[in-house]
């Protein structure tokens, strides 16, 4: 799904302020970009329809404790994959899951309220799980930028349109 030239400077602008505050109204979006509101909720319907943006609600996970976080990757067996992945997906503690490359096979992020549950979870849960031969675990002492807060770089959209 290439939108690359169809995405113009106002879907970026629109984009930009959207990531910043996705309860910026249709109207003060309007006034802010100087264009109609009807074109404002055009284009961010569009955006939405054509899967370019995604509304959801950010879960402030330190409003319920969860200040320690850890990315953890995983050497596998290939073979147990799929079960692998069930078992890491029903784990209401990891937060992001992804095939990796080069010596790990597996990474996921998880949170936790303090270092015994971690520590529980990675020795009692993880390492319980059948094709899992090695897990290295990274503790993430502050996020700088998270991924929801990514945006494409301008040249990804039309100057022209």
């Amino acid at each position: 799904m290439d939108h690359l030239g169809k995405l113009t400077e106002l879907d970026r602008a629109i984009i930009h302020y959207l990531n910043g505050d996705a309860r910026i109204s249709s109207a003060q979006l309007a006034r802010e970009l100087n264009v109609a509101e009807r074109t404002i909720r055009y284009r961010i319907n569009r955006l939405i329809t054509e899967k370019i943006i995604k509304p959801v609600a950010i879960v402030n996970r330190q409003a319920f404790g969860y200040d320690l976080v850890v990315d953890i990757f995983c050497e596998i067996d290939i073979g147990q994959q799929e079960a692998i992945l069930t078992a890491i997906l029903a784990m209401s503690e990891v937060s992001y899951i992804a095939y990796s490359t080069g010596d790990q096979d597996l990474s996921f992020q998880a949170l936790f309220r303090d270092a015994t549950e971690m520590h529980n979870f990675i020795t009692l849960r993880v390492h319980q799980i059948p094709g899992i031969r090695r897990t290295r675990t990274v503790l993430v002492p502050r996020i700088i930028k998270d991924s929801y807060q990514w945006v494409p770089p301008d040249a990804a959209f039309d100057s022209e349109a």
